[in-house]
């Protein structure tokens, strides 16, 4: 324990503290001497009295040198500190980083008010608590570090002004750059007297990764104040995704939400809805979209359930969406926005190379059931393409234009003709896909694709199925639209598939290697046509049947072959319809076919404007932008081909960063983290401000000292003033 004054110039007062003394030596009585007969009795009398006088003298004497250190004390305001851990040098002043967590579980709401906005009040406290010559810095930490005022300062109405400019974000939390920053902004300070203030919800998901070691500039003489404004550990619950294929006109189509319950409780008939709206329709900034369908829904605790709509698209085109619940105390994570397509079957043409007595030995027989699935394990509302097969002198007969892909598989008999049909169709956007064979002559193909063809034909690799010499896919490349589900561990693992022979190869400069087998061999390579809005071409260098690998009896090879079609289908790299970019991402969005604009205009779900110029190299033609900070809409504009288009991207919250889970870490877990830290951590609201008082400055006593002072000045009078006949 310490003591220091606030008003420390009130100690010179101190030496009055002696008047009570020299005025009872000034006052003291000299002895009168009188005559008596005899001083026997007088002298009896006197031993008790005297002795009792004089004991109450020196009392008085006591109680009013008392009574002057106490006025003197008061005037001087003691402040005394308890706790040796955070003990602060005499006469200095202090330097404090205070860090405010914005993340988006800031935004709970309690009696009215968000955390957030209650952190900004203690913040706004603790600079009005400072003393002169005190300075601090602030800064709001999510997953980024966003600095208020990046610098110590003691201009209190800088840091004022800046703290209210202090906005929640819709980030999640990851504190360790942001502690770091305040060890790194405070070991530039000179001050004996530095410490970090901390002023979060204490969300579990923001302290992983975080101790001593991780902070380059850790300083076990830094004081670590950390103030919680989580009282417990609350429920909550996020619409954590929406599942949405590709959907078709005329039909009953699926769209399928995503709940999470982050409480421990079952919570009974949550109320859900999911919004609508065609882009002519709607308004940036507005929330107008129509409602089509509602329902109710019971969640097991701390589980993710599924709640299905139904609905039939009217009219073909690109529909702009949002799943939502009913409203909580934390709003930020009640909705989730999507884009989907919706459109006519995609019309498939399946080139027969090997047309069987049977349908099973036909050389399309698992790409056609792939593609139009008709099991009962398989939801006719998951496919949305009509599959037609031909054979190769068919194929002549067929109007193109009815088509969006072709498949040749396995087709030996090749022409100009073939390759002049395959090429027009390519450059007016459409997709073709080559899958190899027994009948395919390399050289042939070579001479009559070869500007089709991304990559180069050599010579057949790999023995016979029975001589079990087999390969398996070792490169993926999951930054690929068509492999984007396998990324996330949705569809399958494509790396269980074996394969007994493949075409060696040699890919184009131009070309993209989606797939491969181990030892760097192109199994799936991506190339397109040198022409303005020309559709894409993909070459198999297997066969899609059993004949040369177990692929088509895998459980992927449905996924795999429906996501390439779409992919062709919408002749664009943005991936699966209904897909969202997260808060906090940088958006790299590839525009669709065409010359690219000289600009592109952005509006955010706020309305906001602003213009990005287009990118263009080898493997992107785009725009660049971002980090984005807001959920919502945001609507492209651009002239492409003397034709203006609006395109569309939905931003949602990073669900899956666990942010959305309230519950709170432990005091011992965090000082288990910083073992060596002066640490404290403030976990009582009622008492809050008069607790960061009492830790930085320490208690005022004045009020305990009056009450003293008060008592001492009872006494003085009760002993001073005469009680009676036998007084003195």
């Amino acid at each position: 324990m310490n003591v220091t004054f606030l008003n420390p110039s009130f100690l010179w007062g101190l030496p009055v503290v002696s008047v009570p003394l020299l005025i009872h030596l000034l006052s003291r009585r000299r002895p009168v001497t009188s005559q008596f007969s005899s001083v026997r009795f007088i002298q009896l009398a006197s031993t008790t009295v005297v002795r009792k006088f004089k004991l109450k003298q020196l009392l008085l004497l006591i109680l009013r040198s008392l009574i002057l250190l106490l006025l003197t004390l008061l005037f001087a305001r003691p402040v005394v500190r308890r706790m040796p851990l955070f003990a602060q040098a005499e006469g200095v002043s202090r330097s404090s980083v205070i860090l405010i967590d914005n993340s988006y579980s800031m935004g709970y709401v309690e009696e009215g008010e968000t955390r957030f906005a209650l952190a900004k009040k203690v913040a706004r406290r603790i600079i009005e608590m400072s003393k002169r010559g005190d300075r601090a810095a602030i800064f709001l930490i999510s997953d980024e570090v966003k600095p208020l005022v990046s610098y110590l300062t003691d201009d209190k109405q800088i840091l004022r002004e800046r703290l209210e400019e202090g906005i929640l974000s819709f980030r999640p939390t990851n504190l360790l750059p942001g502690i770091s920053e305040g060890y790194k902004i405070l070991r530039e300070s000179a001050s004996p007297n530095r410490e970090i203030i901390l002023i979060t919800d204490l969300g579990i998901n923001g302290w992983q990764g975080i101790d001593e070691k991780s902070i380059k500039e850790f300083d076990p003489e830094m004081n670590f104040i950390v103030i919680d404004l989580n009282r417990e550990s609350l429920p909550n619950i996020a619409v954590s995704g929406v599942g949405c294929r590709r959907l078709t006109i005329g039909e009953t189509s699926e769209i399928s939400s995503k709940i999470r319950n982050y409480s421990k409780e079952n919570i009974p008939r949550l109320f859900v809805s999911v919004f609508l709206e065609s882009p002519g329709r709607f308004q940036i900034g507005k929330e107008s979209q129509e409602k089509v369908g509602q329902g109710f829904m019971d969640l097991k605790a701390a589980r993710e359930t599924t709640k299905d709509f139904f609905y039939n698209f009217p009219e073909e085109g690109t529909y702009l969406g949002k799943v939502e619940i009913q409203e909580d105390n934390l709003p930020s994570d009640n909705r989730f926005y999507f884009i989907t397509e919706a459109s006519k079957k995609i019309k498939v043409l399946l080139v027969d190379g090997h047309p069987g007595i049977s349908a099973f030995s036909s050389e399309t027989f698992y790409l056609s059931l792939s593609l139009s699935p008709t099991t009962s394990e398989v939801s006719p509302i998951q496919s949305s393409l009509a599959v037609k097969v031909v054979t190769v002198d068919e194929f002549f007969r067929e109007k193109l234009d009815d088509f969006s892909v072709v498949f040749l598989a396995n087709v030996g008999k090749v022409t100009s003709s073939l390759t002049g049909r395959l090429t027009g169709f390519v450059r007016e956007g459409r997709g073709v896909v080559f899958s190899l064979g027994d009948n395919v002559n390399p050289q042939e193909y070579n001479l009559v694709f070869g500007d089709l063809l991304p990559a180069e034909l050599i010579e057949v690799k790999g023995k016979a199925k029975g001589e079990k010499e087999l390969k398996t896919i070792g490169f993926q490349d999951f930054a690929h639209p068509v492999l984007k589900v396998f990324g996330r561990g949705k569809e399958g693992d494509l790396t269980r598939a074996s394969f007994y022979r493949y075409f060696a190869t040699r890919v184009k400069p131009s070309a993209k290697i989606v797939l491969g087998l181990a030892g760097d061999i192109p199994l799936l390579i991506e190339g397109e046509l040198p022409y303005p809005g020309a559709g894409k071409v993909f070459l198999f260098t297997s066969t899609l049947d059993r004949d040369w690998n177990n692929l088509p009896a895998k459980p992927v090879f449905l996924p795999l072959l429906q996501r390439m079609v779409d992919y062709m289908a919408l002749c664009t790299s943005r991936g699966e319809p209904g897909s969202a970019f997260l808060v906090g991402e940088e958006i790299r969005y590839e525009l669709g076919p065409g010359a690219l604009p000289s600009s592109v205009e952005i509006i955010n779900p706020q309305g906001k404007k602003f213009s990005v110029i287009p990118v263009q190299n080898r493997d992107f033609s785009g725009i660049e932008f971002g980090p984005v900070e807001t959920p919502g809409i945001y609507r492209l504009s651009y002239t492409s081909n003397r034709k203006w288009n609006n395109e569309y991207l939905a931003v949602n919250l990073d669900i899956e960063s666990n942010e959305s889970n309230l519950d709170k870490i432990g005091t011992k877990e965090i000082k288990k983290l910083f073992p060596a830290a002066p640490i404290k951590i403030i976990d009582e609201l009622a008492n809050l401000e008069k607790d960061i008082l009492q830790l930085l400055y320490g208690k005022e006593i004045s009020k305990n000292l009056t009450f003293v002072l008060v008592g001492f000045l009872l006494l003085e009078v009760f002993l001073a003033n005469p009680r009676g006949k036998g007084s003195l």
